[in-house]
């Protein structure tokens, strides 16, 4: 009885024996025809966990169970959990600031040496980190195509629809603006006068005024004076002195007819002074645009306009009447908004929109596919991992071993690795795979 025990208890060893050999061999077969999740489940059943250290040179915080994953970038591969912190309890469940803490490295985690360490990655809990995650550059591209198609293929027909609604809500606007705001300016008619006034004397008496006399007039002068002196030599042959000057004479009698020399000026004003002018329009006009030139050149003229009008621009007392009449006009104007309200919820408007979302919605689903996910499929990479970190709170932090290259097997591994602090980058893919438990 006791040899036919051992005779079964033999054979049932060398059977699970040969079943594990069994299967080690079909693991390894496997290995080679699909060899990344083969050789991690190969990895994790026959290589050996272990224990490390990671120490940061400030806190961060970290909870049992923040993944930890190997550093390269084009595979998602889990290599071990944070297990325990520094001056935790064992049973600790939650977050906490930490400079130290242990990871338990799974069976598929890289042999570890000197010089390793590990990277401290978080998500940014903002609104920029959504949209960065929601709308990388490859995703931008898509949504531009869709939209760009669309519009190319529609837009005559919306455009045409909408015109009419558009040119009656800007006429309509522009003229209650233009009333409110005469009302407001007519309402803070004392301040206004008020702050002209001190401007006037600020920047108009005390800069601009100097800056006229010092800057433009030379300029003024240097330009016009070979012309003006060449038309004032033209008007001055045609002058007659002995014309001027019995009519002065005669007015300056007791007779009844006067004002000949009024006349007289008047007469040769309109037949020879503004002739001899028109007839130098041409070297007037581009006089002008050449003290203009060296006008908006001058280095002292600009510097002085830009620090007036940035001076007026932050002025407090400025501000605050642009803030309130800005509110009165636009913001706070009822008429404004029913007159607006009263275009856009016209029939015509209705069919407008009506027409414009028949011809968009096509293009609007795309695009919800693409930003969303299929409502038959899987949700996109980018939505799943914003929905995972802002609204389930989960992988909001995560480690990467960074590992220097091949390690000798007889080498004596460290206990400890240094920690660093990587800086933030949605684009990492870390984070979209698993959360924290």
């Amino acid at each position: 009885m006791r040899q036919k025990f051992e005779s079964r208890l033999i054979f049932g060893v060398l059977l699970w024996i040969g079943i594990f050999a069994f299967a080690v061999i079909l693991l390894r077969n496997t290995v080679s025809s699909t060899p990344r999740a083969s050789r991690m489940l190969l990895d994790y059943v026959t290589k050996q966990r272990r224990l490390i250290e990671v120490e940061f040179p400030v806190q961060v915080v970290l909870s049992r169970g923040t993944p930890v994953f190997s550093s390269d970038p084009t595979q998602i591969n889990p290599i071990g959990v944070v297990s325990s912190l520094a001056g935790s309890e064992s049973n600790f469940k939650g977050a906490a600031r930490t400079e130290r803490a242990s990871i338990l490295l799974y069976g598929n985690a890289p042999r570890l040496s000197e010089g390793d360490f590990a990277n401290y990655h978080s998500a940014p809990d903002n609104t920029e980190w959504v949209l960065k995650t929601m709308l990388p550059d490859e995703k931008r591209q898509e949504i531009s195509a869709l939209i760009a198609s669309a519009y190319q293929e529609n837009q005559r027909e919306i455009l045409d629809a909408f015109r009419p609604i558009l040119n009656e809500s800007i006429a309509t606007a522009s003229q209650i603006i233009r009333e409110e705001l005469n009302v407001a300016f007519e309402k803070r008619g004392s301040q206004l006068e008020e702050l002209g006034a001190r401007y006037r004397k600020e920047l108009i008496e005390e800069k601009i005024v100097p800056l006229v006399k010092s800057e433009i007039v030379p300029i003024v002068q240097l330009e016009s004076e070979p012309l003006v002196g060449e038309i004032g030599q033209e008007i001055w042959g045609e002058v007659s002195v002995f014309g001027f000057g019995w009519r002065y004479i005669y007015d300056k009698t007791p007779l009844p007819d006067r004002k000949l020399t009024e006349r007289e000026f008047s007469r040769f004003a309109d037949q020879k002074a503004i002739p001899i002018i028109m007839s130098h329009m041409d070297e007037i006009i581009e006089v002008q645009k050449r003290v203009i030139r060296k006008v908006a050149k001058n280095p002292k003229i600009k510097a002085s306009l830009t620090e007036s009008f940035q001076s007026v621009l932050k002025d407090a007392e400025t501000q605050a009447l642009l803030t309130e009449i800005f509110e009165d006009v636009l913001i706070n104007n009822e008429r404004l908004k029913l007159a607006l309200e009263k275009q856009w919820q016209s029939p015509a408007a209705q069919r407008a929109i009506s027409l414009a979302n028949e011809r968009l919605e096509p293009t609007i689903n795309e695009i919800g596919v693409s930003l969303f996910g299929s409502p038959n499929g899987e949700i996109t990479p980018e939505f799943a991992r914003v929905v995972r970190h802002r609204i389930l709170h989960k992988d909001s932090r995560w480690l990467t071993i960074e590992t220097q290259g091949m390690v000798d097997s007889i080498e004596v591994q460290p206990k400890s690795i240094p920690g660093h602090i990587f800086t933030e980058d949605s684009s990492i893919p870390y984070a979209a795979t698993r959360g924290e438990k």
